[in-house]
């Protein structure tokens, strides 16, 4: 079996399309550290990925995605911004069947108390549709799985939170819960 090896992804040294993320906390039960922030991005033309050849499962290549970290300033006791940009892969011709193009999947953030392992992450984030000057959107997190037990082998699960409070369970007060809203304020320098 031939095993062609696989071309390497190309990230845009020069992205032009920019974007000023800005993330506010309000209410958080104790501090919280940005672990991760970056942006994903995935091939949206699988025609340009090789066949399924010498493949028993028949599947196709999978669907080929990178993740670019951006840096997250902190201004403010409960307020973060950074700039993200949407054209960060270059489309080119990497496997000889057509120009794979790449879009921006979505733009997440992942918080955790110290960032030290065993915490529960909560994740925030924006999905291609969500990103456009002006919009934003508020997580809500129950404040109960702050910081998580270290000795629970649970407290590693990402904690995506609800974008709609009234959804949550009727025993979580309002004082019982935080909020991450992530806000795209348009172009950036």
């Amino acid at each position: 079996m031939d095993k062609k090896p696989r071309p390497e992804y190309k990230r845009n040294p020069n992205p032009v399309q920019a974007h000023r993320l800005r993330m506010r906390i309000q209410d958080a039960p104790g501090p919280l550290k940005v672990v991760v922030s970056a942006t994903q991005h995935d091939v949206v033309t699988p025609e340009c990925l090789p066949a399924p050849n010498d493949n028993p499962g028949g599947h196709l290549s999978p669907i080929p995605t990178n993740d670019i970290p951006f840096e997250l300033e902190l201004v403010s006791d409960t307020e973060y911004t950074g700039v993200f940009y949407t054209d960060g892969m270059i489309d080119e011709d990497y496997h000889g069947h057509g120009v794979c193009r790449w879009e921006l999947i979505q733009v997440q953030v992942q918080l955790k108390a110290t960032g030290a392992e065993g915490e529960t992450p909560f994740v925030a984030s924006l999905s291609r549709d969500e990103i456009s000057p002006g919009r934003s959107k508020t997580i809500y997190f129950w404040k109960g799985a702050y910081p998580g037990d270290p000795a629970s082998s649970i407290n590693d699960l990402p904690n995506f939170g609800q974008t709609d409070r009234s959804r949550m369970a009727a025993w979580v007060k309002d004082e019982d819960v935080f909020s991450v809203t992530l806000q795209d304020d348009g172009g950036a320098p």
